[in-house]
């Protein structure tokens, strides 16, 4: 089972999603963006309400209580003409794409399904593996305390 990343954010973050960012801004292929499951953090929802978006439009909060962002029409609610429109406040998760947070190798591994997996290499994406373990803490508490109000 994988996780997408959702990263806490310091100056080591920024310039890892830098990184990362330029990797996928040169393609034009977005297969992340089809599908997507992507889990938002409460920072996440309020940089795109920030942006002029209405909540209820962009996410939703799935079965077990985690907020994600909405698909529609099978690609995530900001892809438009294969490109994001809030690339520059786009959640935490999608600016460290391709790496994502497996759960049963308990690791940051670069994401199979990504045509530019063979670009990265498992030692940069186990760079991740502190981040991504504390920010899925952090998702995980918003979600029980959402549930306790």
């Amino acid at each position: 089972m994988y996780i997408s990343p959702l990263l806490a954010w310091n100056s080591g973050d920024i310039l890892k999603s830098l990184q990362l960012g330029g990797i996928c801004s040169n393609h034009s292929c977005a297969i992340c963006c089809k599908e997507t499951k992507m889990m938002l953090s409460s920072e996440d929802v309020q940089v795109i309400i920030d942006c002029g978006y209405r909540k209820i439009d962009f996410c939703f909060v799935d079965e077990e209580g985690f907020t994600r962002l909405k698909n529609i029409n099978g690609v995530c609610f900001f892809l438009r003409d294969n490109k994001c429109i809030i690339y520059s406040s786009r959640p935490q998760g999608c600016k460290f794409y391709p790496i994502i947070f497996d759960l049963d190798k308990n690791n940051a591994i670069v994401d199979p399904d990504c045509p530019l997996a063979k670009s990265i290499s498992s030692k940069i994406a186990s760079t991740f593996n502190n981040d991504l373990k504390k920010l899925i803490r952090k998702i995980i508490e918003e979600r029980e305390n959402s549930s306790e109000e």
